[in-house]
């Protein structure tokens, strides 16, 4: 059974902020400092008061995997894949940053065609935002958009007298 972090929105539908099995030290802390009840299996429930702090530790979130994504070891993973791909004949464009959203090719592998289909940067964008690491605090702000507000520039807050529901549990 995956453990799954969700938020639910003012409509009732459900959100789930991390992938699977990702419980977040930083994101736990949060709702621990907003109240949440844990069980002993590790699922919580939490009604949020205060959504930056939530926000912030998404973007840690994100952060944290971009690290990832630029270490060496990570590197020379990319390379031996892409290695073995090509020596198999796949050749493919790929991303120099998890943030490099300036290719506006995307291969093409069509009866053996080893050429480029022409496809805007903003239709990649449209087509994997769902699940890029980068639209994660994206995609959980959008979802939420109609609870809450912008208090200044960088930072939201909830409408007045809007609460969110948070809950962790092992579906």
């Amino acid at each position: 059974m995956p453990y799954r972090i969700k938020v639910q929105n003012k409509m009732g539908d459900w959100y789930q902020i991390f992938p699977d099995d990702v419980k977040l030290k930083s994101f736990l802390k949060v709702m621990k400092e907003q109240g949440a009840i844990f069980q002993e299996d590790g699922s919580f429930t939490c009604e949020i008061y205060e959504i930056q702090p939530v926000i912030d530790s998404i973007e840690e979130y994100i952060k944290g995997k971009q690290k990832e994504f630029n270490s060496p070891r990570a590197l020379r993973t990319r390379i031996q894949k892409r290695q073995l791909e090509m020596d198999q004949g796949i050749y493919k464009v790929v991303p120099n940053s998890l943030f490099d959203l300036t290719n506006d090719f995307v291969p093409s592998t069509r009866k053996k065609n080893t050429g480029y289909d022409i496809e805007p940067a903003w239709r990649i964008i449209e087509k994997n935002a769902t699940h890029w690491f980068l639209f994660t605090s994206f995609n959980f702000i959008k979802f939420l958009e109609g609870s809450i507000i912008r208090s200044d520039i960088l930072t939201f807050k909830l409408r007045e007298h809007e609460t969110i529901l948070i809950k962790g549990v092992n579906e």
